[in-house]
């Protein structure tokens, strides 16, 4: 095998792997994107553009690297952290509307005065990392600054500790991010709008810089094929028990129906 071949195989090996299941709720790392479309697109279970290699293995390097930070927290600057819930052996999560608007946290943190906050981990480049050291990361990382907002109002807490880890470096650098009510208010009416399926695109052109690297392009400029089902469908909506209403006959939504008609947002005005 030639060397080249082996990073083929590699590439290979992950589109082979590929599992990606579309979720079907909004979830706290989409919400700080600036267009109402694709939380309704994430709500209604829409597929997303599958990822390639390479970007799998960034997000794999992501995990990992949260592990480390996870492990420096507690073991170098003695910090309580509970990545999982004791409960239930899984992450920290809020829910809201039967599911339909879900928050998985990176854990929970106490500091040395007993008090408790969020806990949310990132891993950056150079460039990335050195923009949140000078401006901080509500002006450097306004979907992160969005996701912990609402991670923190949907979990009645009032504050995050906001760890980022430059890839390049290993540097550290951290922020005490505060709940903002302006920006929850906000948070909120953008969720409701998105249940009432009643959004808009961002731009009116694919091209466009905010549409380019959404994992949502696919259903929304390319016309790519979407499973049938009744949350893909304009006539449901989601109701407040987690399951869905049927418009058309009146109905709790159970099975794909002759009435289907492909849920489209409203174009940008």
């Amino acid at each position: 095998m030639k060397a080249e071949q082996v990073v083929q195989a590699i590439d290979l090996g992950y589109d082979r792997d590929q599992k990606e299941k579309a979720r079907r709720y909004i979830g706290a790392s989409v919400i700080g994107t600036p267009c109402d479309a694709m939380l309704a697109y994430n709500l209604r279970g829409f597929p997303n553009e599958p990822p390639d290699a390479r970007l799998q293995r960034i997000f794999n390097l992501g995990h990992i690297l949260e592990d480390v930070v996870v492990k420096d927290l507690k073991e170098k600057a003695d910090l309580r952290v509970w990545e999982v819930d004791a409960l239930t052996g899984k992450q920290h999560t809020y829910e809201q509307w039967g599911g339909h608007i879900v928050c998985h946290t990176d854990g929970l943190v106490e500091d040395e005065n007993g008090d408790v906050r969020i806990l949310e981990i990132k891993s950056m480049n150079d460039a990335s990392f050195n923009k949140f050291k000078k401006s901080g990361v509500k002006v450097s990382h306004p979907r992160y600054f969005g996701q912990v907002q609402m991670m923190m109002g949907m979990g009645e807490m009032t504050e995050t500790l906001f760890v980022a880890i430059n890839k390049n470096n290993s540097e550290y650098h951290a922020e005490i991010v505060e709940f903002d009510d302006f920006e929850y208010a906000h948070i909120t009416e953008r969720i409701e709008r998105a249940l009432s399926g009643k959004v808009r695109k961002v731009s009116t052109d694919g091209t466009d810089w905010r549409c380019r690297g959404c994992f949502k392009r696919g259903v929304c400029w390319e016309d790519r094929e979407v499973p049938k089902h009744c949350t893909t469908c304009s006539f449901s909506l989601p109701r407040p028990d987690g399951q869905w209403q049927c418009t058309k006959l009146d109905d709790e939504a159970r099975e794909v129906c002759p009435e289907y008609q492909q849920y489209k947002p409203l174009p940008k005005e």
